[in-house]
């Protein structure tokens, strides 16, 4: 299944990258897809799935772990590659001038420009 997934994926250029499962295995948008809603998953959904995996792997305060973290580690990873604000707000749907974005931009921007770094520690 995760093959299948990661083969889908590849393909995704203008649409959401986490998508339903339907109860047969085919992801929502493909041909035969018998889901229900929209074509991605919504909040509520990824909240969930992210509360699941940290019980699951036994994390500390698991029911405080959110899906929050995938899109500002989104937007970190993508700020820290040097992907224009503007395009990481795009793909955040934040507004460009939103100072959500341009704070993760900053958390990036802190750690390179730290001079404990220049000292190798």
């Amino acid at each position: 299944m995760a093959s299948r997934w990661a083969c889908s994926a590849s393909r995704i250029r203008r649409s959401a990258l986490l998508r339903p499962i339907d109860r047969f295995g085919r992801i929502g948008g493909t041909p035969g897809w018998a889901g229900r809603g929209g074509l991605r998953l919504s909040g509520v959904t990824l909240n969930a799935i992210v509360k699941d995996a940290a019980l699951r792997a036994g994390l500390a305060d698991a029911e405080r772990y959110s899906a929050h973290g995938l899109r500002a580690g989104g937007a970190t990873t993508l700020a820290d590659a040097n992907v224009p604000t503007g395009k990481i707000a795009e793909q955040g749907r934040w507004k460009p001038t939103s100072p959500t974005v341009h704070g993760y931009v900053r958390a990036v921007d802190r750690w390179k420009d730290n001079p404990m770094g220049k000292a190798g520690l």
